[in-house]
């Protein structure tokens, strides 16, 4: 009898949701994101199956309005589960569970700040100078599904909205 059941899973994260700048802004942000793919899922191992994605914020300054800088805060929205632990990957009716994490220890579920997820923060001077008119500053995106679930074969995925507030 074979027991592993390969299955096709991927997250994809989309970039939509960004915070309007103050009107009298002297810079602007946006965010990039590279989505975590977790491969062929086995349910048979038991070690989790981990993987890693990214989400990049580049600020760029207005020229000849001076240096900013520039505070920023990240969410992850909860994806189709509707809340933060876990988040599921869908394939038509089938689930499989899964998070994403701001550490690499995966103990703080990366979320919007509430129901005992964490946002991600961060900060960059942006300004006249030579090299630093725009910056980008990366965050990783800890990603893991637990082991041993008894999931149907398919092409599991989920859409997690990513919102950049400065």
């Amino acid at each position: 009898m074979n027991l592993r059941r390969p299955l096709a899973v991927a997250l994809v994260s989309a970039c939509a949701a960004l915070a309007p700048a103050k009107s009298m802004a002297s810079f602007g942000c946006s965010v990039t994101v590279v989505g975590v793919n977790f491969g062929n899922y086995d349910p048979v191992p038991a070690t989790p199956d981990d993987s890693a994605g990214r989400v990049d914020v580049r600020c760029t300054n207005v020229p000849g309005t001076g240096a900013n800088n520039v505070a920023y805060g990240i969410a992850l929205s909860p994806g189709v589960a509707g809340n933060f632990n876990p988040r599921r990957l869908a394939s038509g009716n089938a689930r499989l569970d899964y998070n994403l994490f701001r550490d690499a220890g995966r103990t703080q579920v990366w979320g919007n700040g509430t129901s005992g997820s964490y946002l991600v923060s961060g900060t960059m001077r942006v300004g006249a100078g030579q090299g630093n008119a725009t910056r980008t500053n990366t965050h990783d995106i800890f990603g893991r599904v637990p082991a041993r679930q008894d999931a149907a074969v398919g092409a599991y995925a989920d859409t997690i909205v990513v919102t950049l507030t400065f």
